[in-house]
């Protein structure tokens, strides 16, 4: 299951990014997006061993 979250969560973090839709103008909150799938993706990872 780790794998899968972790793939819908790079792809929907891939999506915002691409997305011409955003919260702030400018490349602000695309960077805080692509910060936080980071962390979570650690955070899915620590869990496997």
């Amino acid at each position: 299951m780790n794998g899968v979250a972790k793939g819908m969560l790079l792809a929907l973090v891939f999506l915002y990014i691409v997305s011409p839709l955003d919260l702030f103008p400018g490349p602000i909150d695309d960077l805080i997006a692509l910060l936080a799938g980071i962390a979570a993706q650690k955070r899915i990872g620590k869990g496997e061993t």
